[in-house]
């Protein structure tokens, strides 16, 4: 009965008039609405990055086992032959002892190719398969397989997460956030080989000169169609942790139809939450609900277009138009509710970005400024806004322009009229100097040849 009652408060919230907050903000009621119980969440689209929920996302918190899939990331970008084969060193053993970690019976002495290694790692969280492979990586550097960790974490931007082990046991300088997690699962996700082994819901290991072959189960009960509180078929791979201090944790995939999406719990409790007489995980119900919700009332439509006018700016100095009118630079698509219609969205210049005038010539295409788009009133998506056409300079404009601007210059006018009354003086002074030379010469006869000589 609670299920039913949430759904249909879900649905009716979704298809009523009464839904007309934005569609993050709707997003959130939604969550709230879903009774989730991770302290932290993250629904992202894996397509184009937008966020449908998000509790948390930014919280510094302890990855646990999450911690494998970068170290899965530094194995993959520095090991091109998953063929090779590594001996375990006795070390890589010993170092987990008294820990309580997660361990795959993985042997000293045991010779294991990096694949089936990797397959350790991300199917049965295997902390010793993380100790070897670190190890295997730089020689025995495990400080340099650390400070590849973290740079990993720096090239994708990932600014709050830091790593000083590669299994993921609880250290105070070792966390991530919610919002990291998607960028490193993402960017993992990219490697052919480590799709293929999160996506396994089970594997056999091939015998070792120390053991026969064997079956490893994925500890991602999603992907286990035997546990019907937990599986979701969508759910096409991920990787767990749970440590007394990072509680239960997740982070997965899943597709349908085209749609892909990457879910992150963290620090999600285990009791029983429906009263059953057995525990749950929270961090696999927390992902599942999400991942259904989306899948159910989300579809991807455009939200604008570069057809549509979404604004002019003045334009200086242009042939035959003072305005220019802008569009979208591309088509963009948003994640919206379903049977959202045109009319639902609007596109808004974001104010702090428009400039006051343009000048010409313009090109057709040149981005202006940005502009956000709006599903009721709220923001879903930001987009550069482009000019719509070309515009030329007119000459004869422009020359009156930057004389009008010139002479509507106080310093001009200022400079002009020092100028004039300099010009006044010297014309001034020139005309005096004139009259005194012509006073100066007219008591003097000037005489020809002939009139001197009568003189004399």
């Amino acid at each position: 009965m609670k299920k039913l009652f949430v759904f249909l408060i879900i649905t009716a919230v979704v298809f009523s008039s009464v839904f007309s907050v934005g569609a993050n903000a709707a997003y959130d009621d939604i969550m709230k609405s879903l009774e989730l119980y991770s302290d932290c969440l993250l629904l992202v689209s894996a397509d184009n990055d937008e966020v449908i929920f998000a509790k948390n996302a930014g919280k510094q918190t302890s990855p646990a086992s999450l911690t494998k899939v970068v170290t899965a990331i530094v194995v993959l970008e520095n090991c091109k032959n998953l063929e090779a084969t590594v001996t375990v060193p006795e070390s890589c053993i010993r170092e987990l002892d008294g820990t309580g970690s997660s361990l795959g019976g993985i042997q000293p002495g045991e010779q294991i190719t990096v694949y089936n290694l990797l397959c350790s790692l991300l199917i049965q969280s295997a902390n010793e398969a993380a100790t070897t492979l670190s190890d295997y990586v730089f020689g025995g550097d495990r400080d340099k397989f650390i400070a590849e960790m973290n740079a990993v974490a720096e090239k994708l931007g990932c600014e709050n997460s830091h790593f000083v082990n590669p299994h993921g046991l609880d250290d105070e300088n070792q966390y991530v956030t919610a919002s990291d997690m998607a960028a490193f699962m993402k960017y993992a996700m990219g490697f052919p080989a480590f799709e293929e082994i999160v996506g396994k819901s089970s594997y056999t290991l091939p015998a070792t000169n120390l053991q026969e072959e064997r079956k490893i189960h994925n500890t991602n009960k999603m992907m286990n169609s035997s546990i019907s509180d937990y599986y979701c078929k969508y759910v096409k791979g991920g990787k767990t942790g749970s440590t007394s201090t990072a509680g239960k944790c997740v982070v997965s995939t899943a597709s349908k139809d085209g749609y892909n999406y990457i879910a992150v719990a963290l620090d999600s409790p285990f009791y029983d939450v429906d009263n059953d007489g057995y525990d749950e995980n929270c961090a696999f119900l927390d992902s599942k609900e999400m991942y259904e919700w989306a899948f159910k009332n989300i579809e991807l439509v455009a939200v604008s277009d570069t057809t549509r006018i979404v604004g002019q700016v003045p334009v200086k100095y242009a042939k035959a138009t003072d305005y220019i009118t802008l569009t979208p630079a591309e088509t963009v698509y948003g994640l919206v509710p379903v049977g959202t219609d045109s009319g639902s969205l609007y596109v808004e210049l974001i104010e702090d970005t428009v400039p006051e005038f343009v000048k010409a010539p313009v090109e057709k295409g040149e981005v202006i400024c940005k502009a956000r788009v709006l599903y009721a009133g709220e923001p879903i998506k930001e987009i550069d806004v482009v000019a719509s056409m070309d515009i030329e300079r007119g000459f004869f404009v422009f020359i009156g322009s930057t004389a009008k601007t010139i002479f509507s210059n106080w310093i001009f006018r200022i400079a002009a009229i020092v100028i004039v009354v300099a010009l006044a003086v010297l014309l001034f002074i020139r005309h005096r100097k004139k009259k005194a030379d012509a006073a100066d010469t007219r008591d003097y006869r000037i005489l020809n040849y002939n009139d001197f000589m009568k003189l004399k």
